[in-house]
């Protein structure tokens, strides 16, 4: 199943990519980044040219969740940018473990002072995953706050990301933390 979908997105990879850039780029009818933060940004697939503007906007650090793209490499070299790449078939959310390597590695960045690029093909699904999970897990919203706080900064993020399983457990995780974190000062008494 997994191989099935894999080729699908594949198929479907340069007409979507096409599709997201006549809405970005030519018609411009959203964004291609938007910050939801003031250190965070969702958005779409960077291309290279787009790197001299992503540091300029002092990104430091992108959390990439292509399968499809490794991203302008050499360009971030040239801007000492800081690439986690956490390769996710597209159509598909990115997995608890690699959820939490992607909230560890913002969270990571965002306390150095860095700004931090989160993407996928086009910022709507992948990336909005990472995004809404760094929210539950450093700025304390529920799933249901973060979905919103999302909307108000990318309104075209996927409506429904608290439902995906991914995030439903990712929200038990920052529970379970919570609640040891309490235990563990409580006992320390």
């Amino acid at each position: 199943m997994k191989a099935l979908k894999w080729l699908g997105a594949m198929l479907l990879f340069p007409a979507t990519l096409a599709w997201n850039f006549l809405l970005g780029r030519v018609l411009k009818v959203r964004n291609w980044w938007d910050f939801i933060d003031e250190k965070v940004i969702v958005g779409a697939f960077p291309f290279p040219f787009d790197v001299d503007n992503m540091a300029a906007e002092g990104v430091r650090a992108v959390v990439n969740t292509c399968n499809e793209y490794g991203g302008p490499v050499a360009q971030y070299e040239k801007h000492s940018i800081d690439q986690l790449r956490i390769p996710t078939i597209d159509f598909t959310p990115p997995s608890l473990e690699d959820v939490k390597k992607g909230v560890a590695f913002v969270s990571k960045h965002v306390e150095q002072g860095n700004t931090v690029y989160i993407h996928c093909k086009a910022g709507r699904g992948r990336s909005a995953t990472v995004a809404i999970c760094w929210l539950m897990s450093d700025r304390n919203m529920d799933p249901w706050e973060a979905q919103k706080h999302l909307l108000d900064h990318r309104p075209h993020v996927h409506s429904t990301l608290p439902e995906r399983e991914v995030v439903k457990q990712f929200w038990e995780y920052v529970q379970q933390e919570s609640t040891e974190g309490l235990t563990s000062t409580v006992d320390d008494d």
